[in-house]
């Protein structure tokens, strides 16, 4: 989840801030449970706040893994993920500051209390990898910072944590006391008497106040994907309307994957904006191969995919590959051509005949054109995303189905496999996201160019653009038979 002015649930904020490589990250995946930042022994992984919410005591948090505040000349971006912390701060409502015990006391440390103390938001003070006894003599010198004695815990073996998870929640509830108090006082206030001369009006009911809101389905997850430097982190930015992730010429700036939830048209999503995939030849080790597997993991909790291409290159086979690897993972798809500023209309026309006749599979899927730097384009994408949404969650009647069936067996007679003809008996539908079908039929193969065929027929017919559909063909069982089962 993304970090904006304030968490939409209502929950309380709780950002884990620090300078560089004092264990955030690990300290963050302890917290919640799992491995959501990427964590290695090197200043300056963790760029674009990250966050998660979970529920302690039935309180329900947003933490928060921040980057790095300050940091060395050779941390790329250091400033532009110091001013990221900097808002992220503003925007918590708790904050965590984490030290390295075993480095001491840091210039970084100083000026990091004091961007906390002129925040006025209420801090928790811990000193990480306190593994030992030397550890609590070696805390106590960060008191030299004005504050007093830091919590002890080891964030990648677990010491501490149970004591840490409990002083959150207590300052927790004390924050959400004083939230309280502040409500109620501000109700007081706005239930003023009459000014003199005004007749007296009896209140009308409240209608928001009977009974519990329905419960909202969850958002459309949406996964922003592609090679590194397409414009990824600046669509989220500019649909959120924030400097959510960090934006740089260099390739390769974004590395977690940064949940965004916004609404648009009375339509909820949540983006998940990923790092760039290259070529696996090309991914280099350590953050860079962790972060790839990051975003593939973020294509296959997604309900749709937005993969983003130039016009200068058109789709690579790289860009197929992530293509095919969403389409087989039954995920709706978008394809987005970004930086159409820098094309003419025949260099998109060109692309787009490209992608339909290269990759013959990509055939249903949707295309976009898009300008983040013009800010042209936007409500097209939406719209399409809307549709593969609709598509992908499209319910088929088991009539319409046999009446398409039956149609396409007209049109073109199956084939002949041994001795007999295909026959083809009922169709039903037997899941949504992506739309499948069960087709029961008197042999469990049909040649794929058929299985192509149907499938012509059943998109000529239905509403299906954006959206993989599968057919599963099932020999009918008889006489004792289970039948075979044939996925198309």
């Amino acid at each position: 989840m993304s970090v904006s002015p304030r968490p939409r649930t209502g929950a309380l904020r709780v950002a884990i801030v620090g300078r560089p490589n004092v264990g955030k990250s690990t300290l963050f995946n302890r917290l919640i449970r799992k491995r959501r930042a990427i964590t290695l022994d090197t200043p300056g992984i963790t760029r674009d706040p990250i966050a998660e919410p979970v529920t302690w005591d039935g309180i329900a948090l947003e933490l928060v893994d921040t980057g790095g505040l300050g940091g060395e000349a050779d941390i790329d971006l250091a400033d532009l993920v110091h001013q990221h912390t900097v808002r992220a701060i503003a925007g918590s409502e708790l904050l965590v500051v984490l030290f390295d015990v075993r480095e001491g006391l840091s210039p970084l440390d100083r000026e990091t209390v004091e961007l906390v103390s002129r925040s006025r938001v209420p801090a928790i003070y811990v000193c990480n990898k306190s593994e030992g006894r030397a550890a609590e003599d070696a805390a106590l010198e960060f008191c030299a910072l004005g504050i007093d004695p830091p919590m002890l815990v080891s964030a990648e073996h677990g010491l501490g944590i149970t004591e840490l998870h409990l002083a959150i929640l207590e300052q927790a509830r004390r924050i959400l006391g004083a939230r309280s108090a502040a409500a109620a006082a501000t109700r007081d206030g706005e239930e003023c008497p009459p000014a003199v001369g005004d007749s007296p009006q009896r209140a009308l009911p409240d209608a928001g106040l009977e009974g519990e809101p329905d419960a909202q389905p969850p958002p459309c997850r949406v996964a922003i994907v592609g090679r590194p430097n397409v414009g990824k982190s600046s669509l989220l930015n500019w649909i959120a309307g924030a400097e959510l992730s960090l934006v740089d010429d260099k390739p390769g700036t974004t590395r977690d994957v940064v949940d965004t939830e916004i609404e648009h048209n009375d339509h909820r999503y949540l983006l998940l904006d990923t790092a760039g995939m290259r070529r696996p030849s090309r991914v280099e080790e350590g953050v860079e191969r962790i972060s790839v597997r990051r975003a593939l993991e973020a294509v296959e909790r997604a309900n749709l995919v937005a993969l983003l291409v130039e016009p200068s290159e058109g789709l690579t086979d790289q860009d197929a590959r992530i293509a095919r690897h969403a389409w087989s993972e039954g995920r709706a798809l978008v394809i987005v051509i970004n930086k159409i500023d820098l094309a003419s209309p025949k260099r998109l026309a060109d692309v787009e005949r490209n992608i339909r006749g290269t990759y013959a599979t990509l055939g249903p899927v949707a295309i976009c054109h898009l300008s983040v730097k013009n800010r042209t384009g936007l409500e097209d994408l939406f719209r399409l995303l809307q549709r593969a949404q609709r598509a992908h969650n499209r319910r088929l009647s088991t009539p319409e189905i046999n009446r398409i069936l039956a149609e396409a067996v007209k049109r073109r007679d199956p084939p002949v496999l041994g001795r007999a003809r295909v026959k083809f008996f009922y169709g039903t539908q037997t899941g949504m996201r992506p739309p499948t079908i069960n087709v029961f039929t008197n042999r469990g193969q049909v040649p794929e160019d058929y299985q192509r065929f149907l499938e012509r027929c059943f998109r000529e017919e239905l509403e299906l653009e954006g959206t993989p559909l599968r057919l599963h063909f099932v020999r009918r069982a008889s006489h004792g038979d289970r039948g075979e089962s044939r996925e198309g």
